[in-house]
Formats: C-alpha cells, structure tokens, sequence
C-alpha cells in the first residue's frame, strides 16, 4: 500500500529527472532528503553551479537521456553563471525551454521574483525545502 507522499506523486513518471542546480552542499542534501522523504524515487542529478547544468543540457560532459522529462530546481545565486541566466538561456532555446523550471532560492525580493516570471519559470520557492515545494512539484507532475 502506497504511503500518503507517495499517492501525491503518483503522476511523477519514471522517466522525469530531478536537476539541482545548488552551489551549497548542504543545501543540495537537504533537498534531495526533502524529496526522498516525500516518497520521490526518481532520478536526482546535482550541479554545483550554472556552466555545469548548461553543459549538461548541451550535450557536454554527462549527456542528457533521450525521451526523459526534466524538473530543475535552480537556485539563483552562484558563481560561474548565476540562475537568472541559465534560465534566460534555456527558456529562449526551443530545445530546452519546455524544461520545468522552479527558481529555489533564499531571495525573495518582489523584482528578482517577478524577473524569474517574466524569464518563464513555473514557480519561485524560498529555502529551506520543504511543503511548498512538493506542491510546486506536484503541479508540475500533472503536466509533465
């Protein structure tokens, strides 16, 4: 019998990856704890800054799956290349862009919020992970 987290996620298929892009460490475990416990089995896949997601989304380095489906959790603040960048790029690639896109970050200031918006992300949750982004990804599992 499945547990009350695992029915929310029911929708999540197996070929949907989770992308978290988090330059603190102990922010990324801290999220993937909070999606394990929420009954998430799929795959996680960590980039400790903005140049590795995009690398990785191009082909470079780690290759993406064919056929699988993408949820990034990206936070907006890191060296190299910062979030509101990588999400510039990807939402104005017609390869990329259909990629889901939740902005999680410890900002919440109302133009940087708007800002994402305007970019095309799916939603804006404030660190630590936790009910709000499960719902978020909850929404997002119903369109995927």
């Amino acid at each position: 019998m499945a547990s009350k987290n695992e029915d929310i996620f029911i929708n999540l298929r197996d070929n949907v990856a989770f992308l978290v892009v988090e330059d603190d460490h102990g922010h990324y475990l801290l999220t993937e704890y909070c999606l394990r416990k929420a009954g998430i089995q799929n795959e996680i896949i960590w980039f400790e800054n903005g140049q590795q997601i995009l690398d990785f989304l191009n082909g470079d380095g780690h290759p993406r799956k064919e056929g699988n489906k993408y949820i990034m959790l990206l936070d907006i603040k890191m060296p190299k290349v910062d979030g509101i960048e990588v999400l510039k790029e990807i939402k104005s690639d017609r390869h990329l862009m259909d990629i889901s896109t939740i902005m999680f970050t410890t900002s919440n200031d109302k133009h940087l919020v708007a800002k994402c918006y305007d970019l095309g992300c799916d939603a804006h949750i404030i660190k630590p992970p936790g009910k709000v982004l499960l719902q978020a990804i909850a929404r997002l599992a119903q369109r995927i």
